[in-house]
C-alpha cells in the first residue's frame, strides 16, 4: 500500500536535505516511537542491525537495513518486521531543483502481514503522511525565516527549570564570561527540543552564533566546572567509519577511554588518539534541564554527514551510478573490507568511468578501484563478488565536522583548572599526532634562593609562574607541570606556541629580579599518559623540546631549524622584532647534529 506526499521548500536543496535526511530529528517531530538497537556482527564484516519499538503497548521488533542514499539527491529508508499488522517499511524521499528552492516528494510503502491487515496499514498510513505534511510545513517555515526552530512540537518537551538556570548563568557571568555567549547558550538549552542537549558541539554552536570557537569552547568549559554546573563534559569516541555514530560512543570521564576500542555499529577495533577519534561535548546539567538520551532513527544520513553516498550490493551484482561529485578528495569505504581506496575527484581531468570491484580474500573481502583520479562527473561502477551482500560507500576524506577534539581542549589551561581530575586510566597510552611542547628554565634562581632565603626567592618563582601561566593561556595553551623552576606546557598549535614564547620574553625585560628565562619549543606527535595523577605526555617531541631549552642562553627562544617550514611560523618570525640566529649542534638523542634557530628580540 503506498502513500505520498511532496511540498515544494523556499532553499536550496543541501540546505533541505539537513533537515528530511536527519531521520533521527525528524522521526522525533512527526512523533515516532522511541528505538532500541542491538547490533549483530557479520562473519564477512559489518553488522545486522535490528530495532525495537513499542507501539499501542506492543513491542515489535524489526531489521533496518542500511539506508541508501546520495547526498543531496534522494535516500531510501526500509524495515522488515518480525510480526505484527506491518511486515515491511519503505520509504522513498527524493529532493529535485526547483527554480531557487527544493521540491521534496515522499513515497511511503507498507506491506502487511496478511490481508485483514490492510485497514490497520491504510490509517497507519494516513497518519504517517498528515504528521510528515506538518513537520515538512514546519521546516519549511524555518527556511523561509518565520521560525526560529525547524522543530516546535518538540521545542519546549521537558521545560527548563528557570530558578537553577538563572543561577548558574549568573555564577558563569561572574566568571568574567562572554556575556554574548551565555546569553545564546542559556536561549539554547530554553528552547532546544530536549534530545538536542545530551551531546552539544561546542564549535558547532560557535559557528551558529558566529562566534569564535575558542571563545566558545572555553566558556563551555568552565559552565560544565563544578562551580557553574549548567553543563556536562563528555568523551566521545569517533569511530574512524561512522565518526561516533555507535550508541554508547559517549563516555562520562576520560579514565573510561581505552587505546583499542571495538565500534557495535561498523565491528571494526581501532586505535584511539587524542587530535582524531576522541572528541569532547557536552550535556545540558540534569539539575537544569532533565532531558533523556535516545535515539529515533540510527542508520538517517545526517547521522553521518561525512558520507557522500552509500549503496547495498547483493551478492555477485553490479550497480552503475552517474554521479556528480564536488572536486576533492574521498575514501570509498566497505565494512565488508578491511582495505579503503582514495579517490581524488577533479572538475575536469581523469577518468569518466571508475570501477570499484570487491572481491572475497579468505573471511572478508578486498575493495579496488581501477584509477585514483576521476572527473566530478564519472560514471561508477560498483561490483560485488561477494556471497553476501555488502555495503559500498562513499566518504569525504577530511570531512569537515565541527569537532573539538581531546588535544584541542586537554591543551588549555581553563580545562586544567577545571577539570584536574580528568586522567587516562594508569595503563592507557594515547597518540597525539601533533603538539607544541614549551619547557622553560629561570637562570640566576639558585643564587637568588643562595643570596636571599627560600621563602622571599620562592615568592619571587612563584610570580613569574603566574606571570608564565596568564601568558600561555592567553595563546590556547596550558601549564602541564612544573620542574622545580621550569615549567612544561602545551599548545596545539606551533605557531601559537611561538607567539606565547616570545612574549613571554618581552615581558621578562620587565622583571626586575635580575632572572632570565630560558625557553625551548619544539613541534611533533607525542603521547599523552596519565603521570602522578595528572594528564601528562612524553616521546621524542617532549624530550627534545627540553633538550632545547638547556641550549638557550637567556633572553632567548630556541627551537628547531624545521619549526619555521610551517607558513603560520615563518610568518611571525618575520613580522617579530627579534633576531633570528641559525646554528648547528649535537643534541643527545638525535644522530647529527641538528639545525637550530636562537630567537633574541631585538
Amino acid at each position: 500500500m503506498e502513500f505520498h506526499y511532496s511540498l515544494r521548500l523556499s532553499a536550496p536543496r543541501e540546505r533541505v536535505w539537513e533537515l528530511l535526511a536527519d531521520n533521527d530529528r525528524m522521526n522525533r517531530e512527526i512523533g515516532m516511537p522511541v528505538v532500541t538497537y542491538e547490533f549483530m556482527p557479520r562473519a564477512v564484516g559489518g553488522t545486522d542491525t535490528y530495532g525495537t519499538i513499542t507501539f499501542g503497548g506492543r513491542a515489535m521488533r524489526y531489521r533496518e537495513l542500511p539506508y541508501t542514499y546520495l547526498r543531496p539527491e534522494y535516500y531510501i529508508e526500509h524495515r522488515i518486521f518480525d510480526a505484527g499488522p506491518i511486515r515491511e517499511f519503505r520509504v522513498h524521499i527524493t529532493l529535485d531543483s526547483d527554480g531557487g528552492g527544493t521540491l521534496a516528494r515522499c513515497r511511503a510503502e507498507l506491506i502487511g502481514g496478511s490481508v485483514v491487515s490492510a485497514p490497520i496499514l491504510r490509517l497507519m498510513g494516513k497518519k504517517l503522511m498528515g504528521d510528515l505534511a506538518r513537520a515538512w510545513q514546519s521546516f519549511a517555515s524555518y527556511l523561509a525565516g518565520q521560525d526560529g526552530t525547524p522543530y516546535p512540537r518538540h521545542r519546549h518537551a521537558t521545560p527548563i527549570l528557570p530558578e537553577r538556570l538563572e543561577a548558574a548563568t549568573d555564577s558563569l557571568l561572574s566568571s568574567g564570561a562572554n556575556p554574548e555567549i551565555v546569553r545564546n547558550l542559556a536561549l539554547y538549552l530554553t528552547d532546544a527540543p530536549p534530545e538536542d542537549l545530551t551531546l552539544i558541539r561546542p564549535f558547532a554552536l560557535a559557528d551558529l552564533w558566529g562566534i569564535e570557537r575558542m571563545d566558545v569552547l572555553k566558556t563551555f568549559l568552565v559552565a560544565a566546572g563544578k562551580e557553574v554546573a549548567l553543563l556536562e563534559l563528555k568523551w566521545r569516541v569517533l569511530c574512524p567509519s561512522c565518526r561516533g555514530n555507535a550508541p554508547k560512543a559517549l563516555r562520562r570521564n576520560l579514565s573510561e577511554i581505552t587505546r583499542e576500542v571495538h565500534c557495535p555499529t561498523c565491528n571494526i577495533a581501532f586505535d584511539a588518539d587524542f587530535d582524531q577519534s576522541v572528541e569532547v561535548c557536552f550535556a545540558v546539567a540534569p539539575r537544569v534541564r532533565p532531558v533523556r538520551d535516545v535515539l529515533y532513527c540510527q542508520g538517517a544520513p545526517m547521522r553521518t554527514p561525512h558520507v557522500v553516498a552509500q549503496w547495498t550490493l547483493e551478492p555477485n551484482a553490479t550497480q552503475t551510478h552517474s554521479l556528480h561529485l564536488l572536486p576533492g578528495d574521498y575514501v570509498v569505504r566497505s565494512p565488508q573490507s578491511e582495505q579503503v581506496c582514495f579517490v581524488t575527484v577533479r572538475a575536469e581531468t581523469g577518468a569518466e568511468t571508475l570501477a570499484v570491484t570487491l572481491e572475497l580474500d579468505g573471511k572478508r573481502g578486498i575493495l579496488t578501484a581501477n584509477s585514483d583520479v576521476v572527473t566530478a562527473e564519472a560514471t561508477w561502477t560498483l561490483t560485488n563478488h561477494l556471497s553476501e551482500r555488502a555495503i559500498v560507500r562513499i566518504e569525504e576524506k577530511e570531512p569537515n565536522l565541527p569537532i573539538a577534539t581531546a588535544a584541542v581542549v586537554t591543551s588549555l589551561q581553563v580545562f586544567r583548572d577545571q577539570f584536574s581530575s580528568e586522567v587516562l586510566s594508569p595503563d592507557t597510552e594515547l597518540a597525539v599526532r601533533q603538539i607544541c611542547v614549551l619547557f622553560s628554565d629561570l637562570k640566576g634562581s639558585t643564587a637568588m634562593y643562595r643570596d636571599q632565603g627560600d621563602a622571599p626567592s620562592y615568592r619571587v618563582v612563584r610570580d613569574h609562574f603566574a606571570a608564565l601561566q596568564r601568558i600561555v593561556e592567553r595563546h590556547d595553551g596550558a601549564i602541564v607541570k612544573t620542574i622545580g623552576d621550569a615549567i612544561m606546557a602545551v599548545f596545539t598549535d606551533a605557531a601559537q606556541g611561538l607567539t606565547a614564547a616570545l612574549e613571554i620574553q618581552k615581558e621578562a625585560r620587565t622583571w626586575t629580579d635580575n632572572l632570565i628565562v630560558k625557553l625551548g619549543l619544539h613541534s611533533g606527535p607525542a603521547i599523552a599518559v596519565n603521570a602522578n595523577d595528572r594528564l601528562d605526555y612524553f616521546g621524542q617531541t617532549v624530550n627534545l623540546a627540553a633538550r632545547l631549552q638547556a641550549v638557550s642562553e637567556g633572553n632567548d627562544v630556541v627551537i628547531a631549524a624545521s619549526l619555521a617550514d610551517d607558513p603560520l611560523t615563518a610568518r611571525i618570525l618575520r613580522d617579530s622584532d627579534c633576531k633570528v640566529t641559525m646554528f648547528s649542534q649535537e643534541i643527545r638523542g638525535v644522530a647529527d647534529a641538528l639545525p637550530m634557530l636562537r630567537l633574541t628580540l631585538s
